[in-house]
Formats: structure tokens, C-alpha cells, sequence
């Protein structure tokens, strides 16, 4: 074999052993204790609708979700640099240490070493890569991250394999039996059945991406890009022939002595994934986010930021037949559940709030589970944040009368929240959300004549690498489940 034939091999082969770590039944047993189960349950059981509620394969699906939201959010934490504690400040990097004893028995065969630039103070950061340590840590980078993550998956009882892209990123894979197909896993971003985020969000020029599960070394590039000739250009390390034979070859051993039910189910799944690879791609929404996870510097550093989301599909809200009959349109928002619930048509709802917007630029929704709060705030970065509301008549033969509008929103240090009403030929600047206070409740708005109107909230200013943090829109428990902060009321009638 050639030098990278080797080094290609020995990276297989190392995958598949310490996956089978995670096998261990005391060490489940462990993982599964530090999630709180009957919590993400819960949330499970809420975000199903009611005939779901009664669906096993669904609601495991739907707790899986929640299981990655708790994991990002709740339970680890993003490594970037040391804190000196003394000086309240980020220390500066002093290269690598030498593992001690302790490090090495828990494969942290690379240390990093800090020195605060005030005082003095060192640190140090071990990259264990022993999952029942990283229980305990419970911080890191990617690595870590989906390390862990596999781990307390599998604790759960979900099939889930550890992802390697030689690009430098790892996250998690876990088989849907609803779906009957593998979904994408990164707990570092809290997304789920996002494949094609590295390639269109991130700008990731991928290689190699490798799946490793007790089962199975199964190569899964296909699964997260668009272009598969472009791919194959960079492809260059080993034969694609002779990659397929070390796959085989490995995926054989860890089968070795299963039963031939077993090995039936394996290769059924394996059959259906090696179809999905041959279906062209298309790009769902929120795969063409940047990265979200580590500092903004060192993100912009990789490339890893991506373009600027400023298309969206502009939706436009129309009057239904009930609503027209009655001369009255009602849409509310909340964000604790991330959806609209239209008032005036028989309380109808729609999720997830950039289903319901006419205009969208560097916004997101947060969800804070250490304060039970969400609500909608600018993307990390972004200088301003823009979001915008729609309502027509132009096919129809009425005109509005009056918009009431209830705008609240959240601000902290010097953010600053502006919102506005617009018809074709008038705008009201609404009362702007400022030190702190809520913004306009029940406004009413005079467009009499107009065919159509826009509400918008443009978020900007704030201090320090929080500042995207302190323009807040529609802030909320996440336990208040029947309020809906913000609604755009309009009462329209005849031309006449």
C-alpha cells in the first residue's frame, strides 16, 4: 500500500474501534442519566400534534429534536479560549503541552496552554476524547461535541453513527425508522436533517465524509453535497475502487457475528441510502445559514460565516373568504412556540415564524432554556436584523380602514428596536423599543384608502460581542403557551 493508502487506512480503522465504545452498557447507563428525560418528553409530547401523539416512530423523531436543543443549549458549552478568572478576560493561546498520565487515560494525546496577558495566570485544555469524560467536562469543539452527543444517542436507544468530513468537521447521523433513512446531526449547531448546510451555508469544499457505527464504515459524502463531479475532483487521496473495498471490508467485521436477520436489515438500509444517494438535491430551508457554533473571528477565519441571508420568500398574507365576508384581519405571533395563529380565520395556524414574513434579513429565532425565554433577534454579526409583515387587497375591490398593531419588543444596553407601518402612500413610525421597555401595544393607524399595508422592525446597535443580543423581538417564557405578543389587526371594507 502507498503512504496515504496508510494514513487513509489507519483513520478507518481507528473510527471503527472507538465507536464501540459507546456500546458499553454502564457507560449508556451514565449518559443516559445526565439527560432529563421526562423534560425532553414533554417537550416531545407538545411539539406533536394530536393525532402524532400516538405515532412511536414520529414521536421519536420529534424527541430527538428536542434532544439537540437541550444538548446545545443546556447541557455543553462551546470551547473557543481559557478565561482567566481573576482578570475577567479571554486568555492568549502559549502553544501545546505535554499530556499528563491522567490526559493520556483519557486520549487526550493534544493540550492546549493559555497564559492570561494581565496576570499571569495559566490554564490548561486537554481534548479528551473519551466520551464518559467528556460527560463530566462537558465543553469542547466539534470534536467533543459529537463525541458526546453520539454517545448519549445511543444511550437513548436511537441507531446513530459518528460522522468524520476530512475537512475538518465531525457530527452525528441518526436512522429515522418513520423515514426509513439517516439523519443529519450537528449538535454544535442544534440542526437536524440539514445535509447540505457545509456545502451552501458554510462554503465547505468536502472530500471525504465517513460514517462509523458499530455496524457499519459507510461513505456518506453523497448524502451532504449538490455536485458529485465537483467532489470527485477533490477526491484524489486513495481509488474510489479501493476505499469501497476498505468499507466493505471493515463494515464485514463489525458484522461478524450478528444473525442473518441482522445482516438482512443492514443491507435493506444500505440499499435504500445507496438510492437516496442518486436523487439530485435541493436546498431546504435554513441550510444556507453560516456556522453559529465557536468565536465570530475564528469562524471568519475558516470562511465558515457564508453569505449574508438576505433572500427569503417574500409571503403575503390575503384576506380568506370568511374574512372577507367579516371585514377584518387578525394574525398573532408567539414566539415560545414559534407560530402564527390567524384570529380571523377560525384561529388557523402556521410555524415557525419566517413562514409568515414578507421580508427577512439576518434574523433568527432564540430559544434560552437556562431563562425559559425565546424570542427573535439578529443573527451574531450582522450589523442590523430586518424583518417585515404583508397584507393585500390588490385582488379584491376593498380598501383598509384602520390597522391596530401590538410591536413588543425587548432591549438591553443601547439596542435599539425602530418599527414602522407602511401603505402605499403613508408610513407611521411606531413607538420604538428602547432602555428596556415594550414596545407599542394596540397602536391604531389610520390607512384609510390604502390596497395594501407593511409592518417592519429593523434591529440594530447593542454593545460587545453580545450586541445582536440586545434587540429582542416578541421575548417570551417559553412555558406561556397561549400568548401571542405581537399581532397586525386591519379592518377594511367597499371602496364604495
Amino acid at each position: 500500500m502507498s503512504h496515504l493508502q496508510i494514513e487513509f487506512l489507519q483513520r478507518l480503522t481507528i473510527n471503527s474501534r472507538n465507536v464501540l465504545k459507546y456500546e458499553n452498557p454502564e457507560l449508556q447507563a451514565k449518559a443516559k442519566a445526565c439527560v432529563p428525560l421526562s423534560d425532553l418528553l414533554a417537550r416531545a409530547h407538545q411539539a406533536c400534534s394530536s393525532d402524532a401523539k400516538s405515532d412511536t416512530k414520529l414521536f421519536r423523531d420529534a424527541l430527538l429534536v428536542e434532544l439537540l436543543t437541550w444538548f446545545k443549549n443546556s447541557f455543553f458549552t462551546w470551547f473557543d479560549t481559557a478565561h482567566c478568572e481573576t482578570c475577567n478576560k479571554g486568555m492568549q493561546s502559549v502553544g501545546l503541552g505535554v499530556p499528563n498520565p491522567q490526559d493520556v487515560r483519557y486520549g487526550a494525546n493534544r493540550v492546549e496552554n493559555y497564559k492570561c496577558s494581565s496576570c499571569g495566570a495559566t490554564d490548561r485544555f486537554p481534548r479528551y476524547n473519551d466520551p464518559e469524560k467528556l460527560l463530566e467536562t462537558r465543553r469542547g469543539r466539534c470534536g467533543e461535541w459529537a463525541n458526546c452527543f453520539t454517545l448519549i444517542c445511543r444511550a437513548l436507544k436511537y441507531d446513530a453513527r459518528y460522522v468524520l468530513d476530512w475537512t475538518d468537521h465531525v457530527w452525528t447521523e441518526v436512522y429515522s425508522e418513520r423515514l426509513n433513512r439517516w439523519l443529519h446531526c450537528d449538535s454544535c449547531e442544534a440542526v437536524c436533517d440539514k445535509p447540505l448546510l457545509y456545502d451552501v451555508g458554510w462554503g465547505k469544499k468536502l472530500s471525504y465524509v465517513i460514517a462509523f457505527s458499530k455496524d457499519e464504515v459507510q461513505d456518506v459524502t453523497w448524502r451532504y453535497t449538490r455536485n458529485q463531479k465537483e467532489i470527485l475532483t477533490r477526491r484524489n487521496l486513495v481509488s474510489e475502487d479501493w476505499l469501497l473495498q476498505q468499507t466493505n471490508r471493515l463494515s464485514r467485521q463489525l458484522q461478524s457475528s450478528l444473525s442473518v436477520s441482522q445482516k438482512e436489515l443492514l443491507t435493506l438500509r444500505l440499499i435504500g441510502e445507496l438510492a437516496e444517494f442518486l436523487l439530485p438535491r435541493e436546498v431546504k430551508a435554513g441550510e444556507e445559514q453560516g456556522r453559529t457554533s465557536g468565536d465570530i473571528t475564528w469562524r471568519q477565519t475558516r470562511g465558515e460565516l457564508g453569505l449574508p441571508q438576505i433572500s427569503h420568500k417574500p409571503i403575503v398574507w390575503v384576506p380568506s373568504e370568511e374574512e372577507m365576508n367579516n371585514g377584518e384581519f387578525f394574525l398573532e405571533y408567539s414566539a415560545s412556540l414559534d407560530q402564527y395563529v390567524r384570529r380571523s380565520d377560525g384561529n388557523k395556524t402556521t410555524d415557525k415564524w419566517s413562514n409568515g414574513v414578507f421580508e427577512a434579513e439576518s434574523v433568527f429565532r432564540k430559544i434560552e432554556h437556562d431563562w425559559n425565554m425565546a424570542y427573535l433577534a439578529r443573527t451574531e454579526g450582522s450589523a442590523k436584523g430586518l424583518l417585515s409583515w404583508k397584507f393585500d387587497l390588490s385582488s379584491t375591490n376593498l380598501m383598509i380602514l384602520q390597522a391596530t398593531v401590538s410591536c413588543p419588543g425587548t432591549t438591553y444596553e443601547d439596542g435599539e428596536i425602530r418599527w414602522k407601518i407602511c401603505g402605499p402612500d403613508y408610513c407611521q413610525i411606531l413607538s420604538n423599543a428602547r432602555e428596556n421597555v415594550t414596545g407599542c401595544v394596540d397602536f391604531e393607524v389610520d390607512l384609510s384608502g390604502s390596497k395594501w399595508c407593511v409592518l417592519s422592525a429593523e434591529m440594530s446597535r447593542g454593545r460587545g460581542d453580545s450586541a445582536w443580543q440586545h434587540a429582542q423581538i416578541a421575548r417570551q417564557s417559553t412555558k406561556e403557551l397561549s400568548q401571542f405578543p405581537l399581532s397586525l389587526r386591519i379592518f377594511f371594507g367597499s371602496a364604495d
